[in-house]
């Protein structure tokens, strides 16, 4: 909105050619407020906070994660088919992660994963993702504290792989989610699915493909909250991702190197306020536009087999290669592979730097073989 007061003092008109400069002044002014209240001024109130279910992109586990996410055709790190449906037709063991990262903001991010080979060429992978949000201070608009809030999403997956041939891999995956935002709001739901190649052109050599949360959404309803007037029934889409990824092994080295170059196709809603000044008396309407975006990402990761007993990985995630300086995310870890013959216990640990380096994260994993 555009707003414009000409003031006028009397004082100002001590002679007739002063008066026509202060005249011709005030009319110019005029003139200038008129055309400018006639220029439709339009407000794009909605600025990008993020989209849904956010936390189902900051990876899995303490190896994802110390080695950039970028695992998209990695099985020497085990079997993590959150990040392509293709890894799990490499299932051979009952393969258990249980994981948990100590986070600043109050903030909890929990992982779940288990593998089951199916003889003599596929296999079966699920695992469940959830995150939290406590203590947040919920308050009036008048700024009256109210209550404290939390927040509770969940992502349970489970994926199926099949090996065509030793040298070429497809995988497909269901997932559900589940959000709880609010005790007078309906629980979000949603649901999708992913798809996964994995290729070996030449040895220790390979290359992926995999299109994730394909008609992926969370759908809410806040008429329980705000009523028919102000409440209404609504789908946030899931960003959904297009990775392709590719890693080299150098076995006599215990080194695997890998990288991934992702693509997100992000929908989002957003509310323009216009504001029309040449109605009498001035009106502003509102409007909601249906608006897609795309964003680049980039990762690299590494991990090296020092010892028996010991692995250390480091990795580089960029989460939007338009904004490197403010998105970019330095990872490191390591595991302690513990001397038991008894389900081959690992402790893993990794470090991740989130993006504007506003905080770093500590991840912790076990892992058994049953």
């Amino acid at each position: 909105m555009i707003m414009a007061v000409v003031k006028q003092k009397t004082s100002d008109y001590g002679s007739s050619a002063g008066f026509g400069r202060k005249v011709g002044k005030s009319i110019r002014t005029a003139l200038w407020v008129v055309i400018i209240a006639w220029i439709p001024v339009q407000d794009t109130l909605a600025q990008s906070g993020g989209f849904s279910a956010a936390y189902t992109r900051m990876g899995f586990g303490a190896r994802g994660m110390a080695m950039g996410n970028a695992m998209g055709t990695v099985t020497q790190e085990g079997v993590f088919s959150h990040y392509n449906p293709a890894l799990a037709a490499f299932a051979t063991g009952n393969q258990i992660d249980l994981g948990t990262a100590l986070m600043s903001f109050d903030r909890s991010l929990h992982s779940l994963n288990v593998t089951f080979p199916l003889p003599p060429s596929a296999g079966l992978n699920i695992g469940l993702l959830n995150a939290n949000v406590y203590d947040i201070d919920g308050r009036t608009s008048s700024g009256y504290h109210t209550e404290m809030l939390s927040t509770h999403e969940f992502q349970l997956f489970a994926a199926f792989g099949i090996s065509l041939s030793p040298r070429v891999h497809l995988g497909i995956s269901a997932k559900l989610h589940y959000a709880s935002f609010f005790d007078d709001i309906d629980n979000a739901t949603g649901a999708g699915f992913d798809i996964g190649l994995i290729a070996e052109p030449v040895r220790n050599w390979r290359i992926g493909l995999a299109v994730q949360d394909l008609i992926s959404s969370y759908t809410w309803n806040t008429n329980p909250l705000y009523g028919t007037l102000g409440g209404r029934s609504r789908s946030d889409p899931i960003p959904v991702r297009f990775r392709f990824s590719s890693s080299y092994a150098l076995p006599d080295l215990g080194l695997i190197v890998s990288s991934e170059y992702e693509v997100q196709r992000q929908e989002s809603e957003i509310i323009e306020r216009v504001h029309a000044g040449g109605v009498v008396p001035p009106r502003n309407t509102s409007r909601l536009d249906d608006v897609t975006t795309s964003s680049q990402l980039f990762r690299i990761g590494a991990a090296w087999h020092a010892h028996e007993r010991l692995t250390v990985r480091g990795g580089w995630e960029i989460m939007d290669l338009d904004y490197v300086a403010e998105t970019h995310k330095l990872s490191a870890g390591f595991s302690v592979h513990l001397p038991y013959d008894a389900m081959r216990p690992s402790i893993d640990y990794a470090f991740v730097r989130e993006p504007m380096g506003i905080a770093g994260m500590h991840v912790l994993t076990l892992r058994l073989f049953l």
